[in-house]
């Protein structure tokens, strides 16, 4: 391997290399704190490191490195297998997704993610409530009761000639004609009003 090649890692082998988790280096490189190789997928290790360091935050060093010094101790305490039983690792895979579901590409945003999850949540519980408290309704059921008071409306109004057309063939007061008519358009819009009343019980 020459020079070149020696400088250069996998974002989670270069991870490992600082003593963390194989997905902190993903972290790292969304922060903007990697020196990326010509090819974007690979860290320039020398440069990054300095990069790293140099914009590390004073409050936060003691504690991280005090971290990766426990992990790097774990890791040289660890029985050392052979190559030929251990299982290969895919240093270019990405970090799981929680839950299992596929690997994430760098840059994830976990916490986002979590607050869409709990803003959502907090949605349905709102919906539930005002379910049970009849501020909202199923859709189905108010389409069932609207498709029947509307059938019930149209019924009663294409009756109304055919209920008071012989009361007023003969009819020649225009008073009582309009105070028929009217009465009959009242009661269809009533039973109408009392249909739509059935939505929420």
């Amino acid at each position: 391997m020459n020079v070149a090649e020696s400088n250069l890692m996998t974002v989670s082998a270069f991870s490992v290399h600082l003593g963390y988790g194989r997905t902190y280096g993903y972290q790292l490189q969304k922060e903007g704190r990697l020196v990326m190789a010509e090819d974007g997928k690979r860290v320039l290790v020398a440069e990054s490191i300095e990069r790293v360091r140099a914009t590390e935050d004073p409050s936060k060093q003691g504690v991280a490195g005090r971290h990766a010094q426990a992990r790097r101790e774990r890791a040289e305490s660890a029985p050392v297998s052979s190559p030929s039983s251990r299982p290969a690792l895919d240093d270019d895979r990405e970090p799981a997704a929680p839950g299992g579901d596929g690997p994430v590409p760098p840059g994830f945003d976990f916490q986002g993610s979590k607050a869409k999850r709990e803003h959502f949540a907090a949605l349905e519980a709102e919906a539930s409530y005002r379910a049970r408290v009849k501020e909202l309704l199923e859709a189905s059921e108010v389409r069932a009761v609207i498709n029947e008071v509307m059938t019930v409306l149209r019924t009663s109004i294409e009756g109304i000639a055919h209920r008071v057309a012989p009361a007023l063939a003969a009819e020649v007061d225009e008073a009582v004609v309009r105070s028929t008519l009217n009465a009959e358009i009242r009661h269809a819009l009533e039973t109408a009003s009392s249909g739509l009343s059935k939505l929420g019980r």
